[in-house]
């Protein structure tokens, strides 16, 4: 078991983090490290090795201010909890390699991520719709989505039906 610094100290020495690339504070973790896209699998087969489990994957809309999409994936241990995150800056339309192959709860993570905010992670073994119906045109967590197109599935379309007593009440 590594202890949350010395493992980050371990990525830094095996050259797979790389300078901050903006200043946005991460709250919320003992030790913070930025990976390029490239080095994630890598990056977390390093926390599998050392004992540590995969927490959740969040993504970040930063496309106004910087064209990327952040990725921060959280890890913690049970001996020596302390939670230590990775942030990835993906580009938009380029794909990141998936790490569900090494941690498998990051599939779900993964799909939530392509689902809502378009992030493609190459080499998935099912990057298919989990909570939005299929083929949804939209990705609602983008910090430019308004409103969803209407579709079949919006009932603000439809009038409401009658008051159910306005049939009964007698006409004057």
């Amino acid at each position: 078991m590594s202890a949350p610094a010395d493992l980050a100290r371990a990525l830094d020495e095996l050259g797979l983090t790389v300078p901050a690339p903006a200043e946005h504070p991460f709250h919320g973790a003992a030790e913070t490290r930025w990976v390029p896209p490239a080095r994630i699998v890598e990056a977390c087969r390093a926390f599998r090795d050392a004992g540590y489990f995969f927490e959740s994957l969040t993504c970040v809309d930063r496309l106004a201010a910087h064209g990327v999409f952040e990725l921060i994936y959280t890890f913690n241990q049970w001996r020596l909890p302390g939670r230590v995150a990775l942030r990835v800056w993906a580009p938009q339309d380029t794909p990141v390699p998936t790490v569900s192959g090494v941690f498998g709860g990051a599939d779900w993570n993964e799909r939530e991520a392509w689902e809502f905010y378009g992030v493609v992670f190459a080499g998935h073994p099912n990057l298919t719709w989990l909570l939005l119906p299929e083929g949804t045109a939209f990705r609602p967590l983008l910090k430019s989505f308004t409103a969803p197109p209407p579709s079949e599935y919006d009932d603000s379309l439809t009038p409401p039906p009658p008051p159910a007593d306005a049939e009964a009440a007698p006409r004057s």
